[in-house]
């Protein structure tokens, strides 16, 4: 996998989410199998399930009816998706879903919804989910995602990349919309001339997202025109699900009007769904002496670390980047991707409430 992912090169930690603003409800499968909701809100609350994203009180189940634990667990049924929908005695009803999918063979596949952006509205639960390489998807994956109903796959890989791990998509009639090119690694020349070391490595991915912007902006500027047109849901992914993949989900999500303290704790989720340089080591064991890739794969952890990293600092270089060239994230999307005032209006109500 490393000698293509270091042909799309990677993105370490929970620096941001420390700073990040506090979910009012979360959902997350334990080591049983058990979905456990807790929230933060007060007083007591009504908690119900359904299978739909946008279904409502009317067409959910009661599990716990004025709850004042702030938990409930709730045991999983068949394939399908559970929604959680708490409703406060004072206050609009709040929506939760779990954010990473329960996949066998996925890839750092989850969800962006449930953000809250500044002006305090959330965005939506199963509209939009991100996702690394999807060639080990299994049977039972597929029969999950396909309740899902995803519309439209946005697979920024470059072709080596789809060739040597082809997605063989078996969850729905999603539409596969992918770029004829392959990556340009020129940029990391820098990083191994001369001194090894694992600042001229952070230096060298800085590098990579200040670029990727607008190197990548093509392939954006479909996926926002998908978006924008309703099509959706709607996945996009590359092959570690966190550079390409990335930039992409902080654009969306500044879009939306998500903080950047949000985004970036996002961002860096990464580093805990996905043993990038445990990968890496299982690699090192096969790869052949005389593949181009060799010498990648044997340097010392200490110098790689860095490109298997999803570091906070390297996606605020490529938002930072983006303001110094355009001003804003919102600008860059009106110059630089087409994306207009109208498409921004759509997606804002499409896929916030």
């Amino acid at each position: 996998m490393y000698r293509n992912l270091f042909a799309g090169i990677a993105a370490l930690a929970l620096t941001a989410a420390a700073h990040a603003e506090a979910p009012l409800a979360e959902a997350i499968r334990t080591a049983d199998g058990m979905i456990a909701v807790s929230w933060t809100l007060e007083g007591p609350v009504d908690v119900f399930v359904a299978h739909e994203a946008d279904a409502g009180i009317g067409e959910a189940t009661p599990l716990s009816m004025d709850d004042e634990d702030r938990n409930v667990t709730y045991q999983p049924a068949g394939t399908g998706r559970p929604y959680f929908l708490l409703r406060p005695e004072a206050g609009a009803v709040i929506e939760v879903a779990e954010r990473v999918l329960p996949l066998e063979g996925g890839r750092n596949f989850r969800d962006l919804g449930g953000y809250r952006t500044a002006d305090g509205q959330s965005v939506k639960w199963g509209r939009l989910y991100r996702s690394g390489a999807m060639h080990e998807l299994t049977s039972r994956d597929y029969q999950y995602l396909a309740d899902l109903d995803i519309a439209v796959i946005c697979d920024f890989r470059a072709n080596s990349e789809r060739a040597e791990e082809p997605t063989e998509w078996a969850g729905g009639p999603a539409e596969h919309i992918d770029w004829d090119y392959e990556m340009d690694t020129s940029g990391f020349a820098a990083a191994f001339a001369g001194e090894l070391s694992p600042e001229r490595s952070a230096a060298a991915m800085t590098e990579f997202y200040r670029q990727a912007p607008t190197e990548f902006a093509p392939r954006y500027a479909v996926m926002f025109e998908r978006i924008a047109a309703g099509d959706l849901p709607l996945a996009f992914h590359c092959t570690a699900g966190k550079d390409r993949t990335g930039v992409a989900a902080g654009l969306i999500l500044t879009a939306l009007g998500v903080p950047r303290e949000t985004i970036l704790a996002d961002y860096a989720m990464s580093d805990d769904l996905v043993d990038y340089m445990a990968e890496l080591r299982e690699e090192r064991e096969t790869i052949d002496p005389e593949d181009p890739m060799a010498f990648w794969a044997q340097l010392p952890e200490a110098v790689i670390a860095p490109f298997m990293a999803s570091d906070p600092a390297y996606l605020q270089a490529a938002l930072e980047q983006i303001e110094a060239d355009h001003g804003s994230v919102e600008t860059y999307l009106l110059e630089a991707l087409d994306v207009s005032e109208a498409d921004l209006a759509a997606m804002r109500r499409e896929l916030l409430e």
